[in-house]
């Protein structure tokens, strides 16, 4: 298993801090975190982080975005 390194001045933009979020979740492409299907669509963005992708799963028809299943989710703070 190879280290991550993340250097923490990428993170200071929101832009790139969650870029950085979903190149870690989904390394090889973003998939559905409740039934793991690729097919979803972009649904709109959050209200409060304009960076925070939502998806909407069209296999198990769930959303979700780009925090679900982390630490962070639920919360509308700055990463």
């Amino acid at each position: 298993m190879s280290a991550i390194v993340i250097h923490l001045p990428v993170l200071i933009e929101d832009a790139k801090c969650f870029q950085t979020v979903r190149q870690l979740l989904w390394p090889e492409g973003i998939t559905c975190p409740h039934c793991s299907s690729r097919q979803m669509i972009k649904d709109d963005k959050d209200g409060t982080q304009p960076h925070r992708q939502r998806y909407a799963c069209s296999a198990g028809r769930r959303r979700f975005d780009d925090l679900t299943g982390t630490i962070f989710a639920g919360h509308h703070q700055l990463l």
